[in-house]
């Protein structure tokens, strides 16, 4: 980030220790400072005042000043130090923050309770660190309290440390630093010679991201505020009230222009606000200014009535929306004569409306404006995502542009900075307000950063409410859009409105929203405040609704619903039907039962409509079978001739007491060992060696089960390292404790999460060990507390590196942290796909939610069945269908060229700045078309539309004729390589859907391009392919690798470059008539380094809208290239549907792209 555009002796405005040391020459003897909190003489300083306060002159602070800088000069702080201040409203922070200036080092305002947040407090201090290169530095905290919690986030920290109070060992006491100095410096501080400004640290709020540190010009923005607002006309004998912490942007302001101006600054507090110390205080004496923000309004509105000494001139308010109804209120309760509303950001953002005397002036539609920008600064109206003004008088997001605005943040890149076509610099603030046309003042609306954020998606409460908002009849219900918890999509929007809903309404509001912005940004439901059972929103003292509060009555009134009764036979037809519309983002009155399942819907999206559906009914059909059913209504059938099925229970306790096997297993245990066992003892070696780093023995290890194929190769490539992901699970009313326990429990049930990965000579080995302390212990950390769900969002994408997981394992860590927002505990997990996948992570919470709520948890398939059954029966007769398929399918390319497309990151990614905070990218659109398609070919589905629609992409960018990828599959449908026959008669011994562990294998296919082809010749050449593909998922690659040594090296390249995984949809629901009782949601952070990973699915009625994720190296990269990549894609999938191309060359596809490609 780079220093302010401006000079402070250009701008006119000196440094402030310049105008400071002006007024300690003129006014020595005037008082500068009054803190009803504090002792009078601290450090041989200051008097008690007529009222008992202390109270001390300009003459005092001076000495104060001069007497510390000397002490910290004999720590070492010097011109270039850092100098850290947590400290609240004190004549300790005043003393430390002008020491700082006078030396030329850099202050750095710290919030005090940061320390009781880890994940915040590690975060601001190490950013600084890391970013702002510093000789010494040194940090100042008000008690030992504080002091130990530093201690115990920083243990290794080379620091000066500084207590205000009880100052423990390796703690200066700060009044042992005001004491004079034997020795003086050989080099004295810097004096007000120099023409360097002072700097100044301050971290950014934070509502949509942890803090983010900007480095202040001191004097740039003094000038600035100075230039168009009320806090330029402090002066000599004025009395000044501060009710904002000084730690926080606004107090310090406020600190600085009356220390700077002769002014007394009156502190009646430390930190929190004292509402009858403030209250005696304004009676004692008279105050001319009184600096507060605006939620403390209330507390002057509902207070008895006060008998000032003389009224108070100016109320100068920052931080939020005011509504004109609560200052004018507020204006008559305390009797100001005027107020003045400034709207202000770390960034350096600042508008003012100035003093205002008739609040009417500066109010519409019932809020007050913030004014107009200061002098030299500008303000820009745009729409999101634009940089182009827009008309006054149409909302959009604040631009803002001065020579006191930052550059950037400090070591965090960010899009929110920008430099125009004339070389100025603009922030884009994130809020949103109207230019009002015919005053010219600035009115705030709201925050774009207020985000929903569904699979990864960004959704703006605002853009939907505005939507609203434009159709008068709607706009009087007041729509507000909040999220709700959603165990597969984290987050989905709900609207709520201000009184009953009418007939049609919530239908009306649905399909407006589907119309205008796209079945994305549909509402899961729409209800009243009254279903709620609120009479009006909860607003804040401005008026404006509260929307973490409305939120949160959306969970309450989610849980009321919640139930554990199966579902009588009666309501199997309405049950299944709505679920299957959630999938689809339909209501059930537009499904159509007798629709084929396959247009719309893929083995994942298959395999959890089962599952909800056999666990809501206490049905027992093997997935096998469900698969099998081609309509709704002939799972319905099912359903309802189905037996009841009599699932075996494992009851929920201590994960530590569960009975375990005395040593570890035995020769006839171990599947590749059986019949050969002199292998053994090196086996036992190696798997000792691996698991001794975690302090365990061959005593400690459960199971040793051989890797497929599939995971072998990845692991061996070291591939599988990038197919890691993050996840946070949500909880509600759960206090950390209860999380831990649970958690242990869900363990113990899911082995393969406690294991690790180890290669001896051929095979890759799953070593799953038993729960023990150490384990646990290992893979599950108390992280603390933190403040909001946006820190943990921010904990899940920057998991601490030393609680990752690493090969060759345990390949599962976590950390539980207590969130403040939701007052329960969340779960950040990290993952590796090497021991789950989609499905298996469903069966995952599903028992972690039976374990919060007491209940007894499923037994599931072992995965060690699974594993086992593929070891044993690859060379079975059973596999060689396979083997022979996949032969036949690789043999052409061993004597052929070939071209991979796109490049892979390296394992060590390489992110973008612009896309640092982007790990996927969603691409949804409609296809029309693809009825006609259906209808004309009912044996064509949407997933052949896109893969066929990629394999183009892929053959423009190559130009080479043969495309290579990497299908995936679930391979859950039957068991490896046995018949129908067994696992027909096995019920859910045999049954896949509900195996424990990751059953997601890969396959190497070839799909050569001939341009003459017609459209229908490819898409059905490839469908046929799709289908091979499937049935043999379950494929022997080192057998065939033996018959095609090539694949060994091919294999891995292919599965580095480019993936296609068919989801079936990307939009699948909870239920809200079934939801978790403890689990609240989730949300996934996952980035790939393979070149581009694309999952594709489809929804809508009639199937027809395709929606599509993309991960990898390009999303990685430049999003211009990515918006290409993505507009290809959708064109050529466009093209590839509609009629009048199906007979037609494939090789035309080129049209779709235009001249532009």
């Amino acid at each position: 980030m780079g220093d302010v555009a401006f000079p402070s002796t250009i701008l006119g405005y000196p440094r402030a220790w310049e105008r400071f040391d002006h007024v300690v020459k003129r006014q020595p003897d005037h008082p500068a400072l009054v803190c009803v909190h504090q002792k009078p003489g601290l450090y041989g300083l200051g008097v008690e005042n007529r009222h008992g306060h202390a109270q001390w002159t300009y003459r005092d602070l001076a000495a104060g000043i001069t007497r510390l800088a000397d002490g910290l000069i004999h720590q070492g702080i010097s011109e270039e130090s850092l100098v850290f201040v947590a400290l609240g409203n004190s004549l300790e922070h005043v003393l430390t923050t002008w020491a700082a200036y006078r030396l030329g080092a850099t202050h750095v305002s710290i919030q005090p309770q940061s320390l009781s947040n880890s994940v915040e407090a590690r975060h601001v201090f190490q950013k600084v660190l890391d970013n702002q290169p510093s000789r010494t530095v040194a940090v100042v905290v008000q008690n030992d309290v504080a002091a130990q919690k530093f201690n115990d986030l920083f243990p290794d920290l080379d620091l000066v440390k500084i207590a205000v109070e009880d100052a423990s060992s390796g703690w200066t006491p700060f009044g042992q630093l005001l004491q004079p100095q034997q020795n003086p410096p050989s080099n004295p501080p810097r004096r007000t010679g120099s023409s360097s400004p002072e700097t100044s640290i301050f971290f950014s709020s934070g509502t949509t991201s942890l803090p983010k540190p900007c480095l202040m010009n001191v004097p740039a923005w003094l000038s600035s505020l100075a230039s168009g607002s009320t806090l330029g006309a402090f002066a000599a004998g004025d009395r000044v009230m501060s009710l904002v912490p000084c730690s926080h942007v606004f107090g310090y302001i406020g600190q600085m222009f009356a220390l700077t101006q002769g002014a007394t600054l009156v502190y009646p507090f430390y930190m929190s606000f004292a509402p009858q110390a403030t209250m005696k205080m304004l009676q004692e004496e008279s105050y001319k200014y009184m600096i507060m923000v605006s939620t403390l309004a209330h507390v002057f509105i509902t207070a008895d009535p006060l008998q000032f000494v003389s009224p108070l001139d100016t109320v100068i308010f920052s931080g939020m929306t005011l509504a004109t109804a609560v200052a004018q209120k507020f204006q008559a309760r305390v009797g100001t004569r005027a107020i003045e509303n400034i709207y202000g950001m770390t960034e350096g953002a600042f508008c003012s409306t100035g003093r205002v005397e008739q609040i009417d002036d500066i109010s519409s539609d019932g809020f007050l404006a913030v004014g107009q920008p200061m002098a030299r600064s500008q303000v820009h109206i745009c729409a999101p995502d634009s940089i182009k003004p827009l008309p006054p008088g149409i909302a959009g997001e604040v631009h803002y542009s001065g020579y006191q605005t930052a550059r950037g943040y400090i070591g965090i890149p960010s899009d929110a900075f920008y430099t125009d076509r004339d070389g100025k610099y603009w922030y884009k603030t994130g809020d949103q307000a109207i230019l009002n046309a015919s005053d010219g003042l600035l009115y705030p609306v709201g925050r774009y950063k207020d985000l929903i954020i569904r699979g990864g998606k960004n959704i703006s409460p605002s853009a939907i409410e505005a939507v609203l908002s434009s159709n008068p009849e709607l706009y009087r219900l007041n729509p507000q859009a909040v999220p709700r918890a959603d165990a597969v999509a984290g987050e989905v929007p709900v609207i709520i409105v201000n009184q009953p809903l009418q007939s049609g309404q919530a239908q009306q509001i649905t399909s407006m929203i589907q119309s205008k912005m796209g079945s994305g940004y549909a509402p899961d439901e729409v209800l009243s405040i009254q279903t709620l059972g609120q009479d009006d929103y909860p607003r804040t003292t401005s008026g404006k609704v509260q929307k973490v509060q409305l939120a949160a009555l959306v969970r309450e009134y989610d849980q009321t619903l919640t139930t554990s009764d199966p579902i009588e036979l009666v309501d199997i037809d309405h049950r299944i039907a709505e679920v299957w519309a959630d999938v689809l983002g339909i209501t059930p009155s537009e499904l159509d039962l007798n629709g084929r399942v396959a247009d719309w819907a893929g083995s994942i999206t298959s395999m959890r409509v089962h599952f909800k559906m056999t666990n809501n009914t206490g049905k027992d059909i093997p997935f096998a079978t469900w698969i099998a059913a081609k309509t709704i209504s002939d799972q319905i059938l099912l359903l309802k001739s189905a037996a009841t099925k009599q699932v075996q229970k494992v009851a929920e306790v201590n994960a530590l007491s569960i009975p375990q096997r005395a040593g570890g297993p035995e020769i006839n245990e171990i599947v590749h060992l059986v019949g050969d066992a002199s292998r053994l003892p090196a086996t036992k070696a190696l798997v000792e060696a691996t698991i001794a780093s975690c302090g365990l023995t061959w005593d400690d290890v459960g199971d040793i089960l051989p890797a497929t194929d599939f995971q072998h190769l990845m692991r061996q490539a070291q591939l599988i390292e990038g197919w890691q992901f993050f996840v946070s699970i949500h909880t509600r009313d759960t206090t950390s404790q209860q999380l831990r326990r649970a958690l242990e429990a869900t363990l113990a049930n899911h082995p393969l999460l406690l294991s690790f990965a180890i290669i001896d000579d051929t095979n890759t080995l799953q070593v799953t060990v038993k729960p023990s302390p150490r384990i646990l212990d290992r893979c599950i950390v108390d992280y603390g507390t933190v403040d909001t769900m946006e820190d943990v969002r921010q904990l899940t994408m920057n998991f601490p590196p030393e609680h990752r997981m690493q090969f060759p394992g345990p390949l599962f860590g976590s950390l539980i942290v207590h969130v403040k927002e939701i007052n329960s505990a969340v779960l950040v997990a990290h993952f590796c796909h090497s021991i789950v996948d989609s499905f298996h992570h469903t069966l995952f919470t599903h028992d972690l939610d039976l374990a919060l709520s007491g209940q007894p948890l499923d037994q599931h398939t072992p995965y060690k069945a699974w594993a086992d059954s593929y070891y044993l029966l690859q060379d079975s007769l059973a596999a060689k269908p396979a083997l022979s398929y996949y032969i036949e399918q690789m043999r052409p390319l061993q004597n052929q060229p070939y071209a991979l497309w796109p490049a892979p990151s390296s394992y060590n990614l390489s992110v973008s700045p612009e896309c640092a905070n982007d790990h996927l990218h969603f691409l949804e659109f409609s296809v029309p078309a693809l009825q006609t398609l259906r209808s004309k070919h009912p044996d064509l589905t949407p997933l052949i539309v896109l893969k066929t629609a990629l394999s183009l992409l892929t053959v423009f960018h190559t130009k080479h004729p043969n495309v290579l990828l990497l299908n995936l599959e679930s391979a859950r449908r039957q068991f490896p390589f046995l018949l129908p026959s067994i696992t027909s008669h096995s019920g859910r011994l045999l049954d896949g859907s509900r195996v424990a562990g990751p059953t997601l294998t890969g396959s190497v296919e070839l799909i050569p391009y001939h341009s003459h082809e017609t459209v229908l010749e490819l898409l059905y050449r490839l469908q046929d392919q799709q289908h091979l593909l499937t049935q043999h998922a379950n494929a022997p690659w080192r057998q065939i690798m033996k018959h095609l040594p090539f694949m060994r090296e091919l294999f891995p390249q292919v599965a580095n470059h480019l993936i296609f995984n068919w989801t079936g949809s990307s939009t699948f629901k909870p239920d809200a008539k079934k939801l978790p009782k403890y689990v609240a949601g989730e949300e996934i952070w996952f980035r790939a380094t393979a070149g581009l990973a694309v999952d594709a699915g489809c929804k809508g009625k009639d199937g027809t809208e395709l929606c599509v994720t993309m991960s990898g190296a390009i999303v990685n990269g430049s999003k211009d290239d990515l918006r290409d990549i993505s507009e290809g894609f959708r064109r050529i999938a466009t093209w590839l549907a509609q009629p009048e191309n199906w007979d037609r060359e494939a090789g035309l596809y080129r049209e779709a792209l235009g001249l532009g490609w």
